[in-house]
This record gives structure tokens, C-alpha cells and sequence, in this order.
């Protein structure tokens, strides 16, 4: 499914930001891989747990997780607790409590992380890396192009739809998912699609979210720019 790959250039070493490294801030584990346990990670999480189904939560932390196997697995040097709230709340704009009339959903969750960041006085370029890795996730043509953090993000959402699990072994695998399981989640997952699909429109013609407004979304259309082009010269009046 071409919408669901999500590309990752191994081959690029950029330079992260200033990074909070697992060396750095105090760390747990799940599933045997290391989740930062900050105010500002818990804090995420809270926020998370508290707006999102179980299922799509569960997505939010399996594409932190394996975003981190992928890192490991292509040595990318990042910063491990912008990638961890970006990846936790990269979904929150699907949710009622976060999302608004007109923006895409993507946007509506890189503002839930941008506050976020803000109120734990984290600074600008770490804000703007988090606000790009939740407003591209789904996006990875571009995000390959981004900061580590972007780029890892974007890896994480493609891996739960299958995307990289050749880079994993079995038990890493099986150990994410007991963990964080992903029964009943493409079910959740259409059904928050479809909610954005029907309350904007316009908003979702740019993703994925349009593929499932015309399966799922009883007379749902979008303007063609062909036709919109072509239906009148806007500058017709100025050039007589």
C-alpha cells in the first residue's frame, strides 16, 4: 500500500538537536527497549491516554517502539524524548478533545505537542523538530528529508502498518506487541479517519484521510484540480 510506506534514508547522518539522550534522562523499558520517564514523556502520555482509544494509544506507543529498533538497526543518532512525544501524541488530533474545524489533523496534534513542549520550557528547535515530526508523520516523502527526529517518527507510524519489520527480529516483534497489543486497531484506526474525513474535508485531501472519507464516508468528494483550473481565468479581467 503505497500510503502506508513510509521512507527512511539510512544513508544520511545529520547532525540532531541538542540531544536528551538515554545517557541523559531517566529511562524505563517496554518490551525491552528504552521509553523515556520525564514529566515532559509523562506528561505526554497522560495526555495521550486521555484523549485517544486504547487501540490508536497503543498505535502512538508502538511507533515510538519501533522507531527505536529502526534507529538502533541504521545507527541515527537522535533525541530520544522529542521523538518518544511526538511519537505518543503524532494521533492526538483525531481526537475530540484536540481537533479543530478546519486544520488537518496532523497540525492539530504538532500544535497538542508544540504547547506541550512550551509549557516544560523546551527550546524552539526542539519544539519545531516535534511539530514537524507529528505534522509529516504520514508523510514520508518529505519527512526522509527532515531532522532525525522527523524522519524516525514517520519510520515508527510506517512500521506498524508492516513498513521495516525486516529490520527486527521475531521476539523484538512479538515483545512490542504484547505490550502494546494491536487487536481491533485498523477498525479504530478507519473509524477516527472517517470522523476526520466527515467533520473537514478539505482538510484530509492531502492524506490518507481522503482514501478513507470515499470508502467510508457516504457521499464524500473532494474538488478535482483539473477541473478547478479549467473552469474559469481568474486574471481574464486584467489582461483586456
Amino acid at each position: 500500500m503505497e500510503r502506508s510506506t513510509f521512507l527512511l534514508s539510512a544513508a544520511v547522518a545529520l547532525t540532531p538537536l541538542v540531544v536528551a539522550s538515554s545517557t541523559e534522562i531517566p529511562m524505563k523499558s517496554i518490551a525491552g527497549i528504552a521509553v523515556p520517564d520525564t514529566d515532559l514523556a509523562n506528561e505526554a502520555t497522560s495526555i495521550a491516554k486521555a484523549a485517544l482509544p486504547p487501540e490508536i494509544f497503543n498505535h502512538s506507543l508502538r511507533t515510538y517502539l519501533f522507531s527505536q529498533l529502526i534507529a538502533k538497526t541504521k545507527k541515527i543518532d537522535h533525541d530520544v524524548e522529542v521523538v518518544y512525544v511526538a511519537a505518543i501524541l503524532h494521533d492526538s488530533g483525531m481526537s475530540a478533545a484536540h481537533m479543530s474545524d478546519a486544520r488537518p489533523f496532523e497540525v492539530d496534534g504538532a500544535f497538542v505537542v508544540r504547547d506541550l513542549l512550551a509549557k516544560h520550557g523546551v527550546s524552539d528547535a526542539r519544539m519545531d523538530a516535534a511539530w514537524d515530526a507529528v505534522a509529516l508523520h504520514d508523510n514520508g516523502s518529505i519527512a526522509v528529508h527532515k531532522q532525525p527526529e522527523v524522519r524516525l517518527v514517520a519510520s515508527g507510524v510506517g512500521a506498524d502498518f508492516g513498513a521495516y519489520l525486516d529490520l527486527m527480529t521475531r521476539d523484538q516483534i512479538v515483545a512490542i506487541l504484547a505490550a502494546a497489543p494491536r487487536t481491533k486497531f485498523i477498525e479504530a484506526f478507519l473509524d477516527a479517519s472517517a470522523v476526520v474525513a466527515k467533520k473537514k474535508p478539505m482538510a484530509s485531501s492531502h492524506s490518507f484521510v481522503a482514501d478513507v472519507g470515499y470508502k467510508r464516508v457516504p457521499g464524500f468528494s473532494l474538488p478535482n484540480f483539473v477541473d478547478e483550473v479549467l473552469s474559469g481565468d481568474p486574471f481574464a479581467e486584467y489582461e483586456h
